[in-house]
Order: C-alpha cells, then sequence, then structure tokens
C-alpha cells in the first residue's frame, strides 16, 4: 500500500480545491462553445492519461524498504474506479453560474428560513467533501440586508449531481460576518433555532454583532467566536450554541428548545464574573413563564418570573427579593425588595458588586438603567433599618440617589447623590451624608455622650470618600447646622490620616465620643 500518513493527506487537499477551479475555470473559458460531450471526453483522456503514468509507479515498504512494481490489473482496477469517482463529483464544476445561485437561493430559503443574496460568483470545491463557496453574501431579514458574510461555504449532498436545479445543501458555515441587528430584526436568531432540524446545521464563525437603536447609533458590540445551529438528535431538541464577548467579557450560551411543545432552556455563564444562569420558557396563551437559577461565586439564588406584555415580574424561592422590570430599547426600570442582605456581599473584595465594578459593564455609555432598591436590614447594622435608594447607570456614570435608612429611629441618615468611581486609584463611594436628629437624647444616651459634651443640634452634613479597596474612609467639610468649625477640621484631618477600618463598631463608637469631646471642647 501506498505509505501516505493522515498529516501529509491534509496537506496534499489543502492546494487542490484551488488546482482544480483553477484548471476548470480556464477549461470551461477555451471549451465555451463546446458540447459537453466533447467536454467530458477531454477530461475523460486527461485523466486516464495521468492514471498510465501510475502504472510505472514503484511502492516502497516501510518495513522491508524494497520497491515494488504495481500490477497492471490492480492499476487499471484503481484508475477505473477513481475516474469515476472525479466523473461524477466533477459535474457540479459545468453547472451555469445563475442556475446554482438560483438553486442555492431557494434550497437555503426553504430549509432554513434565512433569505441570502449573492455579490460574487459562486465557486465549486471537491475535498474534504462537495461544497461550493462565495464571497461577500449578503443576509436578508424582512426585505433588508441584516448581515454580510466574508467568506461562505454550501456543503452539498451528493445524491444527484446531474441536475443543477436540485442542488440540496447539508451544511452552511458563515465567516467573518457583521450583523447589524435592532428591535426590529432581533428574532432572526429566534427563527434560525426554529429551523434548524435534523437535515440542517449551520455556524456562524468570527463574527461581528453590532446591536444598534432606532436612529441608527450602536448600542453595542459583540465579537462572536462561534454561533452553531443544529440538531440534538438523541434528545429531539434543537440546539444553540456560542461563544461571544460583550463589553470584553466572555460569556458562553447554550440554548435547547423543545420540538414537541416549544419549550425552551437556556444557560448562559461567564467565568470572568463568575456567573452562572439557567433559566426555563414556557408558553402560554398570553404569557411567558420559568425559573431563573442564579450563581455568583459560592451562592446560588433561585427565582420564578412571568412575562406579560412589556414588563417582567419574578420573586425568589425564599421570599428574599421580589420586582418588576419594565422594558424599552436598552433602559430598564426594576424594584427590588430585601428582607435581609449581607454586608459582604456589597462591600468585600468577592463581592458580585464589586466583580461588576472591575469589569466595567456598569460604566458602559450605552447602559441605561434605574434601579429601585429597598432592604429591610444589612447584617452587623443591627440599628440600622429601611435602606432606600436607587441606582442610576448612564453615561459612563454609576450614581445612588436618594439614599436614606433610620438609625435606632433616632437619626435620618440620607443622601442626595453617590458616586461609584472605578479608576487607577481604586473603587470608591464619593459623595455627602445628612444627618438628620429626630431625637438626639437618645442618639446620645446610646454612645454615652458625657452630659457636658452634650449640645442641640439638628443636622450634620459632610462629604466623604470611602476606598472600598483599602476599607478606608476620608471625611471633609463638616457642617454642623450649616456651620464649619476649625477645631473639628483639625480633628478629621489627624482622622483621615490614620488607619481606620470603617465598619468596626469599636471604631465607629470610639470615633463618636471623640468628636462631641472635640465639639464641646
Amino acid at each position: 500500500m501506498f505509505n501516505f500518513n493522515k498529516k501529509k493527506f491534509r496537506k496534499i487537499l489543502s492546494p487542490i480545491n484551488g488546482l482544480l477551479d483553477n484548471f476548470f475555470s480556464k477549461f470551461k473559458s477555451s471549451n465555451k462553445h463546446a458540447p459537453i460531450k466533447k467536454k467530458l471526453n477531454y477530461l475523460d483522456n486527461k485523466i486516464e492519461s495521468f492514471f498510465d503514468k501510475i502504472r510505472n509507479l514503484k511502492k516502497y515498504n516501510q518495513s522491508k524498504k524494497k520497491f515494488y512494481y504495481l500490477d497492471n490489473k490492480v492499476a487499471i482496477s484503481i484508475a477505473s474506479l477513481v475516474l469515476l469517482f472525479f466523473s461524477y463529483f466533477l459535474i457540479p464544476v459545468f453547472y451555469k453560474d445563475e442556475n446554482v445561485k438560483t438553486s442555492l437561493i431557494n434550497h437555503i430559503s426553504d430549509s432554513y428560513d434565512i433569505n441570502i443574496e449573492f455579490n460574487e460568483k459562486v465557486k465549486y470545491g471537491l475535498f474534504p467533501k462537495p461544497f461550493f463557496y462565495t464571497k461577500n453574501l449578503n443576509i436578508k431579514y424582512n426585505e433588508k440586508v441584516i448581515a454580510n458574510s466574508g467568506y461562505v461555504k454550501f456543503y452539498i449532498s451528493f445524491n444527484n449531481f446531474f441536475l443543477s436545479e436540485n442542488i440540496s445543501t447539508k451544511d452552511l458555515v458563515f465567516q467573518d460576518t457583521e450583523f447589524n441587528i435592532n428591535s426590529n430584526n432581533i428574532d432572526f436568531f429566534l427563527k434560525a433555532l426554529n429551523s434548524s432540524d435534523k437535515e440542517n446545521h449551520f455556524i456562524f464563525k468570527r463574527s461581528k454583532f453590532f446591536y444598534k437603536d432606532q436612529n441608527d447609533d450602536l448600542l453595542f458590540l459583540s465579537k462572536i467566536n462561534d454561533f452553531n445551529f443544529f440538531y440534538d438528535d438523541v434528545n429531539n431538541f434543537q440546539k444553540v450554541k456560542s461563544t461571544f464577548k460583550v463589553f470584553n467579557i466572555p460569556f458562553k450560551l447554550d440554548i435547547s428548545r423543545n420540538v414537541f411543545n416549544e419549550d425552551k432552556n437556556i444557560k448562559l455563564s461567564s467565568k470572568k464574573i463568575r456567573l452562572d444562569i439557567e433559566t426555563s420558557v414556557e408558553y402560554d396563551e398570553d404569557k411567558m413563564s420559568g425559573f431563573f437559577d442564579i450563581t455568583t461565586i459560592n451562592k446560588r439564588n433561585l427565582f420564578r418570573y412571568e412575562i406579560r406584555d412589556n414588563s417582567l415580574n419574578f420573586f425568589s424561592s425564599d421570599k428574599d427579593f421580589s420586582g418588576e422590570i419594565n422594558f424599552k430599547p436598552f433602559y430598564f426600570s426594576t424594584d427590588l425588595n430585601f428582607n435581609y442582605i449581607s454586608q459582604k456581599k456589597i462591600f468585600q473584595s468577592e463581592s458580585l458588586l464589586i466583580d461588576l465594578i472591575d469589569s466595567e459593564l456598569l460604566n458602559n455609555p450605552n447602559l441605561n438603567a434605574s434601579i429601585n432598591i429597598d432592604i429591610d436590614k444589612i447584617d452587623k447594622f443591627e440599628y440600622l433599618k429601611d435602606f432606600i435608594l436607587k441606582i442610576h447607570l448612564g453615561d459612563g456614570r454609576i450614581l445612588i440617589k436618594n439614599f436614606k435608612t433610620q438609625w435606632n429611629d433616632s437619626v435620618l441618615i440620607k443622601s442626595n447623590e453617590i458616586e461609584f468611581l472605578n479608576d487607577t486609584d481604586g473603587k470608591k463611594l464619593v459623595g455627602e451624608i445628612i444627618f438628620n436628629f429626630n431625637d438626639i437624647e437618645k442618639f446620645f444616651r446610646y454612645f454615652q455622650i458625657k452630659r457636658n459634651y452634650r449640645d442641640v443640634f439638628k443636622t450634620i452634613r459632610l462629604d466623604f470618600v470611602y476606598d472600598l479597596t483599602l476599607d478606608k474612609l476620608n471625611i471633609n467639610n463638616l457642617r454642623i447646622d450649616n456651620k464649619s468649625i476649625e477645631k473639628i477640621d483639625k480633628f478629621l484631618n489627624q482622622y483621615n490620616k490614620s488607619k481606620n477600618d470603617a465598619f468596626n463598631k469599636v471604631t465607629i463608637r470610639n470615633f463618636i465620643k471623640k468628636f462631641f469631646l472635640v465639639y464641646a471642647g
């Protein structure tokens, strides 16, 4: 036998399609007006001449390292088989370009529910299996071009090569595709999922996804490594698998659609932000419902949801939170209600909030959102309750607005605006805090302030910078009843130079005692 290993064979295959295309292009142009019979006779003579030379080919024996002449009968048999093989599989070379395009357009529209438009010629390749290919192909949806592919392969069935109008595709491969998508054509992908039956498999490789608003302004760009539509024969599911990046964050997507009841299961994961989401989608007459299973770091949350018209309602299985989202084009507003939350989830370095800030996802200028949050209690802040705030995302900024909470039913703590900053100096909260004392005597008693240090006032206002990375709080520009006090400013300067643990109970108590000592002194 010939001593061809797999690696050598692959090297041989790569240039063959180019050689065949070049040969038959010249052949077709030089025999443009010749009858098909003469073309086939010409091809037959060329191939027969080639195999006449094979008869004298020497065979290399790897173990004994001797050469043998091929038996003439074996050579003729092999030559005949290869001649028949090439004669049949090279028939598509003689198809007319317009016939091929028309046949492919019709078949792909019927089988995949995808409309295509050719801008360049269609060419034929044989190895490793028969296919047509073209460049600069348009994909259309609702009569408009929504994507352009730099290079497309149409793998074809070889059941019948004698009729060019009956070309049957097996797989489609789109490479270097640029999608221009908006809210009017996003359901193209849903239709593509629904069309991925047992006979049809298509994939997008090395693609870009541009999502735009109604004014054709870019909202975000996604780089898609692969977007694979296929049919799972074992489970009878239509499937989509994809790996892509959004805002520089890598994601994996897995969608399964039950062909019998159209219910869907969706899995989305990202190692970078330690996020795993699984959701089911069940259809009813006037609503969609299902569950969300979200895992962040080592915490798992499960909640149900229901979608009607343009709103989404959800609640957690343990009743910790619930809310409603109103959808708009890349703007959402929601109300989140928490009975209890751990301060570790907010401030510590491994919290989801810190991960999201690090990813800069929330700072994207194309992201707009308003989130109303109501928290009954935060652990380790037992005297604080009823946290109410609004998080606003827009123009690349993260703002906390209208924050307020009650301390021990004696002090109302509030802020009009606090901003999250994430730069080279670290992650910080910057803003102004206002303390309104409703029952100042109760406040004094709790912190055991001596009577001769007590003074009656209504408000304290201060500016602050809290470094989440270093867990350090800086306070400045403090005013008592809108008046600055020089000795208080000096006290705060000393405090800011020290290493302070902002949320340590002992640290807070000692700071307040010293503050009123300085104020009264």
